[in-house]
């Protein structure tokens, strides 16, 4: 047969610019006439940021969040024992994910240097409500290391112009990366529609109006791809699983947002992205959005903001409007220690963890969702972190940190077990490093990240 010799990231360039990402096509992976060795695995890895503490069991209140005993975590107890904690929300996933417990940021905290102490573990060239980092966090290392000259995904769900905003991806040097909120923004960058808007206007307006899909851009390519015969089952599957996520990010967005507009135009839904009303929609959309671009191959790391740093969502729970999270976080009706007491405070704490653990579950959905041409799904050939940028409510210490691993790096982690692995942060960033494949020069895994003074991963998350 006659065989198109296109590779995956130069396939399907369609009308007006549009590039259109696929998923990991074996056809393209090792085709049936590559020479040599296999490609080596790729592993992906996201950072997915929490703010204002969780119910842990601090200052004086019963821990609600961690699994109750340190050992082999499983849908069974999740769904028994502990269905009471937070992350009970997370048992279909039971055997997929690391509860690491005792982790602490060494040089900084709260909500000023929480987040950069989540990302990059690093000493601070700067202080106060701007605390910046010594060094690069760890998506954009990453990214560095396996994809020179190609960032990582960056994204935030919320408001902005708040205490502060974007907290948690920094380049080189710890300069600031300021990530968007929008995911019609994000999708239009990584489907090629921004393209599309500039090169043909009225092709783009026909797409905003929803006469057609960024999938009609490039439907002559795809019967050329579906008519090869070397075209395995999984990889079918994989597509026709490609075509509806976008069809699917579409619609929901559509549906939330409001149609897509030209840059001028968007001006009419601005809010609407940012509102407490559209806040879950909006981060499951960003949690899509890495999906498919770790899926396509757009990006190897990516990091998610979710809220300001000091985060002031107004979420419903159990269908009443709660006072903003982070009051809520201090107990109080204000942004400090003084103020009228929320009644039941704590256990609004503890269903706002709730809804964040039900985040990670939708972004877990979302990565199995694609199958992978070494086997198994995106979930388990990738590493990704669920962190806090504080401890717990009252104090909103720096000590006993929630980080939770989310996958298994192709069989590098041991998942499906809760851990005491004291120490400082850092070494789970080091641990992730390693996951996704990147050494020291001997081999050894990278354990020098962040602070290179104190060296060391978390070696009882690694599998033997």
């Amino acid at each position: 047969m006659l065989r198109k010799h296109f590779g995956r990231r130069r396939f399907l360039k369609g009308l007006g610019g549009a590039v259109i990402g696929l998923p990991a096509l074996d056809v393209f992976q090792n085709p049936v006439w590559a020479q040599g060795a296999a490609p080596a695995k790729k592993i992906y890895s996201a950072l997915l940021m929490q703010h204002n503490g969780s119910v842990i069991g601090t200052n004086g209140e019963a821990d609600r969040f961690w699994p109750t005993a340190i050992g082999p975590l499983t849908t069974a107890i999740l769904a028994g024992a502990d269905s009471t904690q937070a992350i009970s929300e997370m048992k279909d996933y039971a055997s997929k994910i690391v509860a690491i417990r005792n982790v602490d940021f060494k040089y900084s905290g709260d909500h000023n240097g929480g987040p950069p102490a989540g990302s990059c573990g690093s000493p601070i060239r700067q202080g106060g409500v701007q605390t910046m980092p010594a060094t690069e966090s760890i998506d954009f290392f990453i990214a560095s290391k396996l994809t020179p000259g190609k960032e990582p995904l960056n994204t935030y769900a919320g408001r902005k112009g708040t205490y502060r905003d974007d907290a948690v991806s920094f380049s080189t040097g710890g300069q600031l990366r300021v990530a968007d909120n929008n995911p019609q923004n994000i999708y239009m960058r990584l489907s090629g529609l921004m393209g599309v808007m500039q090169t043909d206007p009225a092709l783009f307006a026909r797409i905003r109006d929803r006469r057609l899909s960024v999938n009609d851009l490039v439907r002559n390519d795809l019967k050329d791809l579906l008519a090869r015969t070397d075209l395995s089952a999984v990889d079918r599957q994989r597509l026709d699983l490609h075509l509806s996520s976008v069809r699917d990010m579409e619609v929901n967005m559509n549906t939330t947002l409001g149609p897509m507009l030209d840059t001028a135009g968007m001006t009419a839904v601005s809010g609407q992205h940012t509102t407490d009303a559209n806040m879950e929609k909006v981060v499951n959309m960003m949690s899509d959005l890495i999906a498919f671009a770790f899926a396509s191959d757009r990006a190897r790391s990516a990091t998610l903001q979710i809220g300001g740093t000091n985060d002031h969502t107004k979420y419903m729970i159990a269908g009443v409007q709660a006072p903003p999270y982070h009051f809520i976080s201090h107990r109080v009706q204000s942004d400090g220690g003084s103020g009228t007491a929320i009644p039941n405070a704590v256990e609004l704490h503890h269903q706002i963890d709730r809804i964040h653990a039900r985040y990670m579950k939708h972004f877990m959905d979302r990565m199995s969702a694609y199958p992978m041409p070494e086997g198994g799904t995106l979930l388990d050939m990738s590493c990704n972190l669920w962190v806090n940028s504080c401890a717990d409510g009252p104090p909103h210490g720096r000590k006993g940190i929630p980080h939770i691993l989310m996958g298994g790096a192709g069989g590098y982690i041991k998942t499906g077990q809760t851990v005491r692995s004291a120490g400082p942060s850092h070494r789970v960033l080091n641990t992730i490093i390693s996951a996704v494949g990147i050494r020291k020069a001997n081999g050894d895994p990278y354990d020098t990240f962040g602070d290179p003074g104190s060296p060391g991963v978390c070696t009882e998350v690694i599998a033997a």
